[in-house]
C-alpha cells in the first residue's frame, strides 16, 4: 500500500493516554486499502518543553494561543522533521478539539505555505461548534461527527467540501485497534478503549449527544477479543473506557464481565456509568469481579427539580439506591456534579448540597464539579450566570472541606478559561 493520509494529534491534549480517533481512522482507511500514519505532536512537543502536567491540561487560552509559535521556535528539529515526514502525503487530517484548535490551524497554515497542493482536513468535536458557527475556512476539507467513512470519501477524491454525520453501521467490521506507532510509555501505561458511540438517552445539557445521530455498540466477545490482542502486544492489562456509558444494557454488561473473567483475563478497568433503575446487585459484584476498580457517575444534582430540567430520566432516590448497590458490591466510583444549571433555585442546589452530605458514607468521592457551561448557547438569557454559579461551587467546596468529603482538586471548576 502507498502511504496516502497523515493523521496528526496536535498539542495541546489529554496525557493519560493516547487520543483514540486517529486509530480508528488509521484502521478504517487500511482496511479500505489505504495507508495512513498517526503523527502524535501533543506527546512528542509534551516531552521537549518544559511544562508541567498541570500546566499543560489546565484550560489558559494566552498558552493554546501561543504554544505553536513556542514550539516553532524552541523545536525547529521536530517541525523540520515534521515537514519532511509529510512531504510525499497528499492527505493530512487534524483532529481538533476547543484547546488544540489554535495549533491545528496554525500548522495547517504553515503546511499550506510549504506545499500548497496538499488537502487538509478537519474533523473532531470543534467542528461541530465551528459549523454551528458558520466558520469552516472553505480552503480546507471538514468532517461534522465521525471520521472514517468521510476521511475514506476524501481519499477517493470526492468533491464535497463538508461531510456530516456519516456513520458506521457496524463498529465489529473496523479492525481492531493497535497503537502502533505510539511509544505507551510516555503515557500512564493505562490504554483507552470505546465500546460504544452515541448516547441512549439526551441530557439537555450535553454537548456530547450532538457528535453522533445513532447509538452503536462493539459486541461483548469483540470487546474481550480486542483487549486480549492488547495485553499481548503491549504487556499492559489497565484499560479506561471512554464511552458515555459502560451500561447501556445490563445484558450487555453481563456478558462482557462473564467472558472477561472465564478468559481468564486479569485486567483492571473504569468506565462511565450512567444512573438507572434497579440495577441488581448481582450485576454490581460481578463488576468488581471482572476488574472494574472506578467508575464515573454523572449525578450533576440532587434536586429533582433539576434533574428533570436536565432531563437526566431518575431521581434522587433512584440515584441513592443505585450508589448503595455499587457501594455494597464494593465497587469505587465517583459523581460529578452541575452547579447552576437554567432555573436552578437557592433551594435546589440546597437539596444537591443536603444529599451529598446526608449520603457521604455510601458517595467515595466527588470527582468533578463545574458551573453549567452553555457550550451550543442553546439557553440565551435564561442562563443562570457565572458568578451566581461560582458563589455555589465555593459553597459547596467549603462543604466538602468541613465534611471530610472527598474531592478531585484538579478537576474543580476546570471546564472554564480563568480570567
Amino acid at each position: 500500500m502507498k502511504e496516502l493520509v497523515h493523521i496528526i494529534q496536535a498539542p495541546p491534549f489529554w496525557l493519560k493516554s493516547p487520543a483514540l480517533g486517529p486509530f480508528y481512522l488509521k484502521k478504517y482507511l487500511e482496511k479500505k486499502g489505504v495507508s495512513a500514519e498517526i503523527i502524535d505532536l501533543n506527546n512528542t512537543i509534551f516531552q521537549l518543553l518544559p511544562y508541567s502536567k498541570n500546566q499543560w491540561l489546565t484550560l489558559n487560552e494566552e498558552f493554546e494561543k501561543t504554544l505553536f509559535f513556542i514550539a516553532e521556535e524552541k523545536l525547529p528539529v521536530i517541525f523540520n522533521d515534521f515537514f519532511e515526514r509529510i512531504k510525499d502525503t497528499e492527505f493530512i487530517a487534524f483532529s481538533i478539539f476547543k484547546r488544540n484548535m489554535h495549533f491545528s490551524f496554525l500548522l495547517a497554515e504553515k503546511i499550506k505555505e510549504k506545499f500548497p497542493s496538499k488537502k487538509i482536513i478537519f474533523g473532531g468535536p470543534q467542528t461541530l461548534l465551528l459549523d454551528k458557527e458558520n466558520n469552516l475556512n472553505p480552503q480546507y476539507k471538514w468532517v461534522i461527527g465521525e471520521g472514517e467513512i468521510p476521511l475514506h470519501k476524501i481519499v477517493q477524491n470526492k468533491t464535497d467540501s463538508i461531510y456530516r454525520f456519516q456513520e458506521i453501521e457496524d463498529l465489529d467490521q473496523i479492525p481492531f485497534i493497535d497503537f502502533e506507532g505510539v511509544n505507551l510509555s510516555n503515557y500512564s501505561w493505562c490504554i483507552p478503549l470505546i465500546s460504544s458511540r452515541g448516547c441512549l438517552y439526551k441530557c439537555n445539557f450535553c454537548s456530547e449527544k450532538n457528535l453522533y445521530r445513532k447509538f452503536r455498540c462493539h459486541c461483548p466477545q469483540y470487546m474481550r477479543d480486542q483487549i486480549k490482542y492488547l495485553i499481548k502486544k503491549h504487556k499492559i492489562t489497565r484499560f479506561i473506557f471512554t464511552d458515555s456509558m459502560i451500561n447501556h444494557s445490563n445484558e450487555w454488561l453481563t456478558e462482557f464481565c462473564n467472558l472477561l473473567i472465564t478468559g481468564g483475563l486479569k485486567i483492571q478497568w473504569e468506565a462511565q456509568m450512567r444512573i438507572k433503575k434497579k440495577v441488581p446487585l448481582s450485576l454490581a459484584k460481578l463488576l468488581e469481579a471482572s476488574g472494574c476498580y472506578n467508575l464515573f457517575i454523572g449525578l450533576e444534582s440532587g434536586s429533582n427539580k433539576t434533574l428533570q430540567n436536565m432531563n437526566k430520566g431518575f431521581t434522587a432516590d433512584d440515584a441513592l439506591d443505585f450508589f448503595k448497590t455499587l457501594y455494597a458490591a464494593n465497587l469505587h466510583f465517583e459523581v460529578s456534579l452541575i452547579l447552576g444549571y437554567p432555573q436552578e433555585s437557592e433551594e435546589d442546589f440546597r437539596q444537591t448540597l443536603a444529599f451529598i452530605v446526608k449520603n457521604k458514607k455510601v458517595i467515595p468521592k466527588i470527582a468533578q464539579i463545574n458551573p453549567f457551561i452553555d457550550y451550543l448557547g442553546n439557553y440565551g438569557d435564561n442562563n443562570l450566570g457565572g458568578k451566581q454559579a461560582t458563589k455555589r461551587l465555593f459553597t459547596m467546596i467549603n462543604t466538602l472541606n468541613s465534611e471530610k468529603i472527598r474531592y478531585t482538586k484538579g478537576f474543580i471548576n476546570n471546564l472554564i478559561y480563568q480570567k
